[in-house]
């Protein structure tokens, strides 16, 4: 038989409510006393549309292909491969809108100054340089059968 697990907000939660609540409703606050009602509700609808794909896309293609490398990989392999493909997601998510070029300004060629492009690929090349190190390690660790004297 299992204990029963205390499922009741703690203290942290209500910490993060009292101090966050304040914050967004000033941010809210903001938001529309500087630009608008129409403004904000298209900055509303844009931040929902941008969870629904997080939650209803995203993470399902990504929990797929963890799941497809636990499936498919050997065991010494899985754990490097598999923060491998969650660090790639969350580099591609992060760098998103730069890549795309959100904000982009004719008239202000700083917003985004830099080649985002190679900046992310070289990002990603130490990731799987890395993930390709951690493997070669949980290779040389993992058992081997000892050969019959």
């Amino acid at each position: 038989m299992t204990a029963p697990v205390d499922e009741r907000p703690g203290r942290g939660f209500w910490v993060a409510l009292t101090l966050g609540t304040p914050i967004m409703v000033y941010g809210a606050y903001g938001l529309v006393h500087q630009t608008g009602w129409p403004r904000s509700f298209a900055v509303a609808r844009w931040l929902g549309a941008g969870l629904l794909l997080h939650d209803l896309v995203l993470v399902p293609i990504v929990v797929a292909l963890v799941w497809a490398v636990g499936r498919t990989a050997p065991r010494w392999l899985c754990l490097p491969v598999r923060a491998g493909v969650l660090g790639t997601a969350l580099i591609v998510a992060v760098a998103w809108p730069a890549l795309r070029g959100y904000g982009n300004r004719p008239d202000n060629p700083t917003v985004h100054p830099l080649d985002y492009g190679s900046a992310v690929l070289t990002v990603l090349a130490i990731l799987w340089a890395i993930v390709a190190a951690w493997s070669a390690v949980a290779w040389m660790r993992q058992p081997r059968p000892r050969p019959n004297a």
